[in-house]
């Protein structure tokens, strides 16, 4: 009973973390016109979240690997501290160029405290509870993304938009301790100090670099079609990928292991979390444009539908969490996608038929619902497939993957919004989009479909 009050403990602090990480995402977009109309330099509005989505994307790989040779709770300390230290100077910012740079820094801590907060549950807690503190990690997140626009727009008209920045920082001090003088052991030995050498430190900045210029290019895809910019950047992105290859090929300690990459249930959760990060983040920035075309109205028609899918989606990681060791992961795989894939196809039978607009809100729910479920059906097979000393590398991929889903595939579906209300009603744009999505869901099912294995209950670790 003790131990497991201690990996209580434990888990509260690293909640506190992702509860912090989580809110600092949306309270920018909810403060950043105020910003602007006082520091000016309009022109690098959109840096403030590309800045900080590189290289929160970017630094993954190297932390992720750091953290496997010399500590998960080390490492959480470490990006905790540089995400508050960015907290702080963004608050302080003099400049929006300052603001750019200090959100950089945001970016730097919040790359390491992703992967590394999955690490840390899946030594922590054994199979059979693993899912439920899985489940308790995503809904903290998704609860933070409801409150963060609420909580910062409140504290940014009441006392400045710097302390919308600042008001984040109690919330991680409170992970940090909690982290610090918990006494649940999660750590192994540290590996020699001569392994910091043999990290392939060419090989993280090659994956880095790849990713950046991907993201890059589906950011002007979006802006511009697909102009010789856009080609230019995936080009790049696509050289440097295959470089990458041959250099992890040939290095003897690899950022990205291509043994563990050759895993039947890491391959198939890569694939998984690429397509759920399309779908979710596809849904979160399509169903706002959607609502408030259905009613004729502005920003407060638009949350109609995302609320209900945000609830979902929240319902879905608890329900899913509690289901993960009763039943085979391709089964639970497959029910979710099933009901997102489903729910997708009734939202563009609801908008070609001309059905009442009502239930729009029930298929929202059960959109979100489908795609919350999914969160473990995938994370916890790659998990499990791979040995205590590559969890936050593994952790690491698959945020990746979801990373790199949601940055490609916004663009592309607000891209087919346009290319088809030019031929068409802009209803019917959002009737294709919804088809769209539900081909991918569909490409999911078959994917979930070949998972391996089921969450067995396991001894209980000490």
């Amino acid at each position: 009973m003790m131990k497991m009050n201690k990996r209580s403990i434990l888990l509260t602090g690293i909640l506190f973390g992702a509860a912090a990480n989580t809110i600092m995402q949306t309270v920018v977009a909810t403060i950043l016109p105020q910003v602007v109309s006082q520091l000016g330099s309009s022109h690098l509005y959109g840096w403030v979240f590309s800045g900080y989505l590189l290289m929160s994307t970017i630094t993954i790989p190297l932390f992720a690997k750091l953290a496997d040779l010399y500590g998960y709770k080390l490492f959480f300390t470490i990006g905790m501290t540089v995400f508050l230290v960015g907290s702080l100077l963004c608050g302080l910012a003099p400049s929006l160029h300052f603001l750019v740079m200090a959100r950089l820094v945001q970016g730097v801590g919040a790359g390491v405290l992703g992967p590394v907060s999955i690490a840390l549950i899946s030594v922590l807690f054994p199979v059979e509870n693993r899912g439920k503190a899985l489940s308790a990690f995503a809904a903290v997140q998704f609860f933070s993304n409801l409150a963060g626009p609420i909580a910062g727009g409140f504290v940014a008209s009441s006392f400045g938009w710097p302390f919308a920045f600042y008001m984040v920082i109690p919330l991680g001090l409170l992970s940090l301790i909690t982290i610090r003088f918990s006494r649940a052991r999660t750590d192994r030995e540290p590996e020699p100090p001569s392994s910091l050498k043999n990290i392939d430190y060419w090989g993280a900045l090659l994956l880095g670099g790849s990713i950046a210029l991907f993201v890059q290019a589906w950011t002007i895809f979006e802006k511009s079609g697909w102009s010789l910019n856009t080609l230019l950047f995936l080009a790049g992105s696509l050289l440097l990928l295959i470089w990458f290859v041959f250099q992890e090929d040939k290095h003897p300690a690899p950022v990205l292991p291509p043994d563990l990459i050759k895993i039947t249930n890491v391959k198939l959760a890569n694939w998984s979390a690429l397509l759920t990060g399309v779908l979710m983040h596809g849904a979160i920035a399509i169903l706002p444009l959607y609502a408030a075309t259905t009613f004729n109205g502005g920003s407060a028609d638009s949350a109609r539908f995302l609320l209900p899918l945000v609830l979902g989606l929240s319902v879905g990681i608890i329900f899913s969490g509690q289901m993960i060791h009763r039943f085979p992961y391709k089964m639970l795989a497959r029910t979710g996608w099933l009901i997102a894939a489903g729910s997708l196809a009734f939202m563009s039978v609801i908008i070609f038929t001309g059905l009442p607009v009502y239930f729009n809100y029930l298929f929202a729910f059960l959109i979100g619902f489908g795609i919350g479920s999914l969160v473990p059906t995938f994370l916890l097979p790659a998990q499990n497939a791979v040995s205590e000393r590559s969890q936050a590398t593994i952790g690491g991929m698959i945020q990746l993957s979801r990373n790199i889903g949601g940055a490609a595939g916004i663009p592309l579906l607000t891209s087919i919004i346009g290319f088809s209300s030019a031929w068409g009603s802009k209803l019917t744009s959002y009737g294709i989009v919804f088809l769209v999505l539900f081909i991918l869901g569909i490409t999911g099912f078959f994917i979930g479909s070949r998972f391996e294995g089921a969450a067995r209950p396991e001894e209980k670790q000490e």
